[in-house]
């Protein structure tokens, strides 16, 4: 691979892979394991992944990134709160792994489409977690160091590049996504929110769309990323985004108190 795609590579957003991801596990019911059982492997892969930052923070003395995550009554007094580990979040990134096999028509959307993938090797430090409501899901992730100056201009210029693509792979087979960037507050350095669609046709011919939303904060050497998965299909139940645009502004503004 050219220098230049590898470079372009490492600034990818966890936006298509976690939602095609997510929509592959929750239409095809592919993931296996009841709540749980979910619940009790994020907790010990967490547990591990903290032990580890105390270790890495004695380190550096730098502030221990998870404590600017939202604490949980953020996320309403019904939602399922646990801690998401780095391996967790890179297993999410399943469409990743396929590399060529995936297949991204028109052609001049491949650059929006791998501008919103996970790319998590080359960062400093990770902390993230998840919530659940009902069916919809919310993910929280702050990254701090490697290469993430650009990801918020490359969120926000998205939807310009591609208002609309085909995807196809051995993962979801065929699947057509949207991005229409929505209204956010200036926050940090930078900020962009985005609704990514992605609609999927079943085995037994129905289609199924899957809206996400997906926020970036810039904040120094930290980059402050927020997702909503619904895979509901009450449309009047979907996440409001002005509601998630709130929910950034607060995620960015607890991060910035906790860490400075």
């Amino acid at each position: 691979m050219a220098l230049a795609k590898r470079a372009a590579g490492r600034r990818r957003l966890p936006g298509v892979l976690v939602a095609g991801c997510a929509a592959t596990t929750l239409l095809a019911g592919c993931g296996g394991e009841d709540a749980s059982d979910r619940t009790a492997a994020a907790s010990s892969a967490a547990a591990s992944s903290s032990a580890a930052a105390s270790s890495s923070q004695e380190q550096s003395r730098e502030p221990d990134l998870a404590s600017g995550l939202l604490p949980a009554g953020a996320f309403g007094p019904g939602a399922t709160v646990v801690a998401v580990s780095p391996e967790q979040l890179r297993q999410g990134a399943g469409l990743a792994a396929a590399g060529a096999d995936v297949q991204i028509t028109p052609e001049s959307c491949r650059a929006a489409v791998d501008g919103t993938q996970p790319d998590l090797d080359d960062v400093d430090d990770i902390a993230a977690l998840s919530a659940v409501t009902g069916a919809a899901t919310t993910v929280e992730m702050l990254v701090r160091g490697g290469p993430t100056e650009d990801s918020v201009d490359q969120l926000a210029a998205a939807a310009g590049r591609c208002p609309q693509a085909q995807i196809s792979s051995p993962e979801i087979g065929q699947a057509t996504v949207t991005f229409e960037n929505l209204p956010v507050d200036d926050l940090g350095d930078g900020a962009a929110l985005v609704r990514y669609t992605t609609s999927i046709t079943g085995p037994d011919g129905v289609q199924v769309s899957v809206p996400t939303l997906i926020g970036a904060v810039e904040d120094g050497d930290r980059l402050l990323l927020l997702l909503n998965i619904d895979a509901g299909q009450d449309a009047a139940a979907t996440t409001d985004p002005a509601a998630f645009a709130d929910l950034l502004a607060q995620a960015y503004q607890v991060q910035a108190d906790a860490l400075g």
